[in-house]
């Protein structure tokens, strides 16, 4: 990817190096098709599949469960330490406990978890940046406090008629924070891409403890299938941006930037992992 950083919690870039990349969302003649395409700067395509509301909802219920218990364990805890004495103060803790947990639980989990929560990780979702990289605290917060007007005037009926109305399956609180959920369903490589000849010596299945995500290796997979679109001084200058954190993390000097990134997808093909891999477009530029 045409980046010098890298998102923290991944090799995706971050926000402001991938310089806009265009989102498309085509449509059918009877529905609306729920692949979005985003496009980079440097002509590599990463597509997402939009999450509808029956999944989002299911996800929320299953996130409503979990506080729910989280705030009962908490409030039987305080009622035995303070109720018989203080039923004031244990009223008031409780109360502040699920304030925290409204406001603050799907915040922090989207900002820790990738754009996760437990729902919504149950239900194989998550929420991105419309360009694809992760969510930060701010955009978390913002996309979470909208709550307040998405469930106006009941049962989350604002943010379902929007969602209806704008077509894009996106709530209030995701325009806010240019957000979109998406679902986690990697297509499986039957195939390896053209690499180099060589590998650099790790042991085998040292790929799974890097904590490489799925677009991570979608990332490599994809700059080796399109590596013959880029004059070699691109493509080394590439390899190294991708490979930089990677050896950092090995804690190994001046590798080949290219040889790592191959011996990390071949490991990682080897234990049969899966990423999402859009195919070359046909016929024209990559």
């Amino acid at each position: 990817m045409a980046s010098d950083k890298s998102d923290e919690r991944g090799l995706a870039p971050a926000p402001s190096s991938v310089n806009s990349p265009r989102m498309t969302k085509t449509n059918d003649q009877d529905k609306v098709d729920r692949i979005v395409s985003i496009d980079t700067p440097e002509q590599i395509q990463f597509t997402f599949e939009l999450a509808g509301p029956a999944t989002r909802m299911m996800a929320y219920l299953v996130d409503l469960g979990v506080r729910s218990v989280v705030l009962a364990v908490i409030s039987l805890v305080v009622l035995i330490a303070t109720g018989m004495v203080l039923p004031d103060l244990a009223a008031g803790i409780v109360l502040m406990v699920m304030f925290a947990l409204e406001w603050g639980y799907h915040t922090v989990f989207e900002w820790l978890w990738n754009g996760s929560t437990p729902g919504k990780r149950a239900m194989g979702i998550r929420v991105v940046r419309t360009n694809g990289v992760s969510m930060d605290l701010t955009r978390s917060a913002m996309r979470n406090l909208l709550r307040a007007a998405d469930i106006f005037p009941f049962g989350y009926a604002t943010a379902v008629l929007v969602m209806f109305i704008s077509k894009s399956d996106r709530r209030l609180g995701d325009f806010a924070a240019d957000a979109m959920v998406v679902r986690e369903e990697p297509v499986k490589l039957s195939r390896l891409p053209n690499l180099p000849e060589g590998a650099l010596s790790f042991p085998r299945g040292f790929a799974s403890k890097l904590g490489l995500k799925e677009r991570d290796l979608s990332l490599i997979d994809v700059f080796f299938r399109r590596q013959n679109y880029f004059l070699p001084d691109r493509s080394e200058e590439l390899a190294s941006i991708l490979s930089r954190p990677i050896a950092e993390q090995l804690g190994v000097d001046s590798p080949n930037p290219h040889l790592l990134l191959a011996s990390i997808l071949r490991d990682s093909h080897d234990r049969k992992s899966s990423w999402i891999s859009p195919p070359p477009k046909p016929g024209g530029n990559p």
